[in-house]
């Protein structure tokens, strides 16, 4: 049977799906050019022409990762909903993901070495546009509106100890209606200083 070559692209993602069984099956330190190279089962020079090292490899996998969990936000929720819809849909769609991919979007996510600049930086860029919401919506000062945000985001990964894959609508509910109350009560808390 005659093997049919892979284009650039397909190397590369072949590549980068190598590099996450690894990091699935032994952590981000494992990662290794020639390890990878070796579960791809490509020639060691031949990641090298798609990434310079193996923090090249990591990054790239981050990335697609993130990518891939945006173009689904992107292409699942109108733009047009509430705040409190794209609250129910961010979890739900959260718990979706880590059911197809946590182990591994926890792990980059998690990484204390070469990804954590990069997840730290994604962490911050998810409060920002929640805290830009949060103004947008009710108002609220740009400082509360960060600190509610940081909140919503840290609350996403804590949802992740106490569910159970049985009651997600139940867990959701909780942190809507708690996130909810949370802005109105510092929309009200602005009006009142406002007052003054």
């Amino acid at each position: 049977m005659k093997q049919t070559r892979l284009k650039g692209a397909e190397r590369r993602e072949r590549f980068l799906d190598a590099a996450a069984e690894i990091v699935i099956a032994c952590g981000v330190a494992a990662v290794t050019m020639d390890g990878v190279a070796a579960r791809s089962g490509v020639n060691r020079a031949l990641g090298y022409r798609y990434f310079s090292g193996r923090d090249e490899v990591l990054a790239a996998l981050f990335d697609r990762e993130v990518a891939r969990h945006e173009s689904r936000v992107e292409h699942e929720i109108a733009r047009d909903a509430s705040f409190e819809d794209w609250i129910r849909y961010g979890l739900r769609h959260w718990f979706r993901r880590m059911d197809e991919s946590g182990e591994l979007f926890m792990r980059l996510t998690s990484d204390n070495g070469p990804l954590a600049a990069r997840a730290a930086a994604r962490r911050r860029e998810d409060v920002a546009n929640w805290a830009r919401a949060l103004q947008r919506v009710f108002g609220i000062s740009q400082r509360p509106a960060e600190h509610l945000a940081s909140f919503l985001v840290a609350g996403t990964s804590g949802a992740l100890a106490v569910r159970n894959g049985q009651d997600d609508d139940e867990v959701i509910e909780t942190i809507t209606l708690s996130v909810m109350a949370a802005a109105e009560a510092l929309k009200a808390r602005e009006v009142a200083r406002s007052l003054k």
